[in-house]
């Protein structure tokens, strides 16, 4: 019996040390190396900001450095081909955000197809516009602005951080909704609009709450509306659009990680998952609540719907107001 018995154990042992090793070779090694994040925008804005976040949080979770490598210019064009063109191995990411969506309707030709060429991961940060204008303008109210843009020979003028931006599509989707001559005054992004909208040069600007809310505090703006679903809790005095008289107008400013398409499967949800468990961090969640932003949202194939949705959304736009690359 006692042979019968170690016979066994033996066996038992010998199996559970090949499921152990069998287990263990399906797992993939991700990462074993320094992983590069593209960020195809200028330093210091949401999308370099909210890539640092996530990279030092999966730097600590894997043990290995995500390096954050700006590469703005050309409409995010020119740090999105790179990440393209990029071994399909994991370890390269790109954070893109609304221009992926918009730059295939935008531009006759890319380099790069989005739909084709990547890979989407995961959704890291989202958050609604608000609409502003000048402390000392006189429009209280979204119907004001709308009432006076309606009235033969005023003008309501709009800034955008440039053409294709979420801002401008923001007006477009607005001066479309209202059929009203809204005009657009695209900027070079940055802040450069700021004085303008301030001193009431341009009537207002669709702003990422994280740039506008202390200006809102200030007195310099005022916001009067939100564009998302709910008002937000960083600005929860501020009615959305919807409420302020378009029931369907809603728009997201939005992040998302992609890898170049290709990247073997194991990896692909290693790397998902560790994405996610970033996203998780409370920490984290807490530091861009504050700035009415949202941290993590839809991961992998729901992810890329949503891209899909947007890239759809907004061609329909570009295609029916004429909007055409400089």
């Amino acid at each position: 019996m006692s042979k019968l018995l170690s016979g066994v154990r033996a066996g038992l042992a010998a199996a559970t040390l090949g499921w152990a090793a069998a287990a263990s070779a399906a797992a993939p090694v991700w990462p074993e190396r320094p992983v590069r994040v593209i960020v195809p925008y200028a330093p210091g804005g949401i999308a370099d900001i909210a890539a640092r976040a996530v990279a030092q949080k999966m730097s600590v979770n894997t043990g290995q450095p995500f390096v954050v490598e700006n590469k703005p210019g050309a409409d995010t064009r020119i740090g999105t081909e790179q990440a393209a063109r990029a071994d399909a191995d994991g370890y390269t990411l790109l954070l893109a955000g609304g221009g992926f969506a918009v730059n295939n309707a935008l531009f006759d030709k890319l380099p790069y197809d989005t739909a084709r060429d990547f890979t989407p991961v995961g959704l890291v940060v989202s958050n609604p516009l608000v609409l502003v204008t000048g402390g000392e303008q006189p429009y209280r109210t979204l119907q004001d602005m709308l009432a006076e843009a309606a009235q033969p020979g005023k003008q309501v003028t709009l800034a955008s951080g440039g053409k294709g931006t979420l801002s401008h599509m923001s007006m477009e989707l607005l001066a479309s909704t209202k059929k009203l001559p809204i005009v657009h005054v695209p900027y070079r992004g940055g802040s450069a609009h700021v004085a303008d909208v301030v001193s009431g040069q341009v009537s207002g600007i669709f702003e990422n709450p994280s740039s506008a809310i202390p200006l809102i505090r200030s007195g310099k703006y005022r916001a009067l509306a939100v564009t998302g679903a709910q008002r937000s809790p960083a600005l929860p005095e501020v009615p959305t659009m919807m409420e302020s008289g378009l029931p369907n107008f809603q728009v997201t400013n939005w992040f998302g990680m992609f890898m170049p398409d290709g990247v073997p499967e194991p990896v692909a949800a290693e790397v998902a998952r560790q994405l996610q468990q970033a996203l998780a961090d409370a920490g984290l969640r807490a530091r861009f609540a504050q700035d009415g932003v949202t941290v993590g949202g839809p991961m992998r194939a729901e992810f890329g719907k949503f891209v899909a949705d947007e890239t759809a959304r907004w061609g329909d736009i570009v295609r029916s107001r004429g909007i055409r690359a400089d």
